[in-house]
């Protein structure tokens, strides 16, 4: 298996664009791989009162603390179980000219690897396990079709930072 280094530094046409392919409760998705800041092993998080159940919380990653957000209790599906495999994809979420490091938490990585440009195609508007907002494009991986997600809708820090009810 490559690394992410080597995929992400490898020179493509612009037939093909680069995925980050992870498992996320039990189902394999894809992400724009330049959308990836890093990936780190899970680590502890600390909770912070009154959020979204869907926020971790938060945890400290080279010196930033950044909030973690499990994508299966965000997609209404489960909650990720955390193992020895689990990991933390960070993405740098960038609004009005502010970034923010928000971490997505996955079951675990499955590679960086490319999908043709002809391989993509629209996401259907019902079916999906998932909510249709959530997925940018279908893309055609291994003789099936894998959700693309769409980061900017799954981290939109306005949705995010609203207080849970709960």
């Amino acid at each position: 298996m490559r690394t992410l280094d080597d995929d992400l530094n490898a020179d493509t046409d612009n037939t093909q664009d680069q995925y980050l392919l992870f498992v996320a409760g039990g189902e394999l998705y894809a992400m724009e791989a330049l959308k990836a800041q890093e990936i780190v092993e899970y680590i502890s998080v600390t909770k912070v009162p009154m959020m979204n159940s869907f926020i971790k919380g938060v945890t400290n990653i080279r010196g930033n603390i950044v909030a973690v957000v499990d994508l299966v209790d965000r997609f209404e599906l489960s909650k990720t179980k955390v193992s020895d495999k689990t990991s933390i994809v960070v993405i740098n979420y960038k609004k009005n000219d502010v970034t923010t490091q928000i971490g997505i938490m996955i079951d675990e990585v499955y590679e960086v690897d490319t999908i043709e440009k002809s391989n993509i195609k629209n996401a259907p508007e019902f079916g999906a396990k998932i909510d249709s907002k959530y997925i940018l494009n279908m893309g055609k991986y291994e003789n099936k079709y894998i959700p693309i997600l769409n980061m900017d809708t799954i981290l939109n820090v306005d949705e995010l930072s609203t207080l849970s009810s709960e």
